[in-house]
């Protein structure tokens, strides 16, 4: 639900003082519930699912997990316990999904005395959490040891129609990328099912993305890499070394269809795939021309719903002024100096493209940052290793489709964090849709709310007075306006969109933790 929920990266926000010349925006409200205490409470995981009246969430207390649903006053209308633990075996958690009145659990556990790791089901009713039959192992993967098992992967379509389960099978290798593929419909019943073997080796292929259409056909997007000895050489002369691939699978009988997705001469990367309510097929992501992290643009891509062929594609170049606002003069003549003396394009280094959001006017938008991580280690006096994990999350990207499938503009929201050895929780950044508008939430520091080109963009602080929830509209031109989210305020809570959830056009669900309380609350967009 993507197109009415959206992108929520791992983001956290200091609701603390701002300078008095900060001014809350007229253009959202947020509503809060009450204190809540992780003691009484548990601790929050994430919301599962949402319906009209009703959020569904996990939490968590003394290492047991529970599934909670809340009325949208944030009241308790029940909360059962997830029992990963079966006759005294620890399963491992497949994740839980929503379809219809139902909620499928899945875990897997791998028996060693018979060489097999096997998928679990079991079904309740999403009313009261009753348990709908027994629980039922629909799956076994034999394998040779529990460091090469394989695994599984479970979706659900759109429309909560049909569920997939994939078992990625034990690597093997001299052997080809293998699978088996379950599909059910919304009854829970099996649809069709098959294994599949590709014409590509193990060590050459790797699954990116997957998908199932409500009409049961799964989709598979992956990167076929050339030969090794043949990649290297490829890669030494800056020339394009992998494929991407786009496999359609529509039921127990017909051919895979295996459509290659390349433009030449460009590294395409980071590509991601969404399907429309209407069962169109979209892709995109970022190309560079000089390697797989860098990029020079966004491309996009829409297939046909009945054929799954590409029937239009769209590729916007970002000119050199795109890629240098919002960098002082200083940086900007550094970077342009290093690409000359290469002899190359100014490129955008290390984005990452997130997810395509689907707008209801059949337009979409691109949604990526600048993201990575890296570690700095050293030796102290006594010969002890210490290792720091550094947490970057810089300039968001927004590239607007139109409902042609056309690539109309692009945008950058610029700011800087980072962070140590905190996973980013408290970085990246949180979009809404509403209408024609988009709604960027991050954390930062007030002293960029009235930030101009050229001048410097101030690293967010955690601590200290100049930490700001920051709430940055985008326009349907790509006009981008930044102002406070909440009037300056002296409470210490930390706003976590990572664990927020757009459940109306208007209306986003987030969570706030201040040491040992949380409480959820409501982003209402105007």
């Amino acid at each position: 639900m993507r197109c009415a929920h959206v992108l929520f990266t791992t983001i956290g926000v200091l609701l603390s003082a701002a300078s008095s010349a900060q001014n809350k925006t007229e253009r959202a409200t947020v509503e809060w519930g009450p204190d809540l205490e992780t003691g009484d409470h548990g601790t929050f995981g994430s919301i599962l699912h949402t319906d009209e009246d009703a959020l569904y969430a996990t939490m968590y207390k003394k290492k047991e997990a529970f599934i909670t649903k809340y009325d949208l006053g944030f009241h308790v209308r029940y909360s059962k316990l997830l029992p990963w633990e079966i006759d005294k075996k620890d399963h491992a958690r497949e994740g839980v999904f929503f379809m219809g009145d139902r909620i499928y659990v899945f875990s897997s556990y791998y028996d060693k005395k018979q060489d097999r790791l096997g998928l679990y089901r079991r079904i309740f009713d999403k009313a009261n959490m009753a348990p709908i039959g027994r629980m039922e192992m629909i799956h076994s993967i034999t394998a040779e040891s529990s460091r090469n098992k394989g695994s599984y992967v479970v979706k659900v379509s759109p429309n909560e129609r049909s569920l997939l389960v994939l078992a990625l099978l034990p690597f093997e290798k001299e052997g080809n990328e293998q699978f088996a593929v379950k599909v059910y419909d919304a009854a829970g019943d099996i649809n069709w099912e098959r294994t599949v073997e590709l014409p590509y080796s193990d060590k050459e292929y790797r699954q990116e993305e997957l998908r199932v259409d409500d009409d049961g056909a799964v989709l598979i997007l992956g990167v076929k890499y050339d030969e090794k000895r043949e990649a290297r050489a490829k890669e030494k002369k800056g020339e394009v070394f992998y494929t991407y691939h786009l496999l359609v699978m529509k039921d127990a009988s017909s051919s895979v269809e295996d459509t290659p997705i390349e433009v030449a001469g460009k590294f395409l990367h980071d590509m991601t795939m969404a399907i429309g309510k209407d069962g169109h097929i979209f892709c995109g992501g970022y190309w560079g021309n000089k390697n797989s992290w860098n990029a020079r643009g966004a491309y996009f891509l829409r297939m046909d719903r009945a054929t799954k062929r590409i029937d239009h594609e769209s590729f916007k170049e970002f000119d050199n002024d795109f890629i240098t606002s919002y960098m002082t003069e200083k940086e900007e003549k550094k970077a342009t100096k290093k690409a000359e003396k290469k002899g190359e394009d100014l490129e955008m280094y290390k984005f990452k493209l997130y997810e395509i959001v689907l707008r209801d006017d059949g337009g979409a938008i691109l949604v990526g940052e600048q993201a990575y991580d890296y570690v700095v280690c050293y030796t102290d006096s006594k010969g002890n290793t210490r290792c720091s994990t550094h947490y970057i999350h810089n300039d968001i990207i927004l590239v607007n489709i139109d409902p042609e499938g056309d690539i109309e503009w692009a945008a950058k929201v610029p700011k800087r964090q980072h962070t140590v050895n905190d996973g980013g929780f408290y970085s990246s950044f949180a979009l809404g849709v509403k209408g024609t508008n988009m709604y960027a939430v991050f954390n930062d520091s007030g002293k960029n709310l009235f930030l101009k080109q050229g001048d410097k963009v101030e690293q967010f602080e955690l601590k200290g007075n100049e930490a700001l929830i920051t709430l940055a509209t985008i326009t349907e031109d790509g006009t981008v306006h930044r102002e406070a989210l909440l009037a300056p305020d002296k409470r210490d809570a930390i706003l976590s969109p990572s664990f927020s959830w757009q459940i109306e056009d208007d209306r986003m669900f987030v969570y706030a933790k201040r040491k040992k309380e949380y409480r959820f609350g409501w982003i209402t967009f105007q």
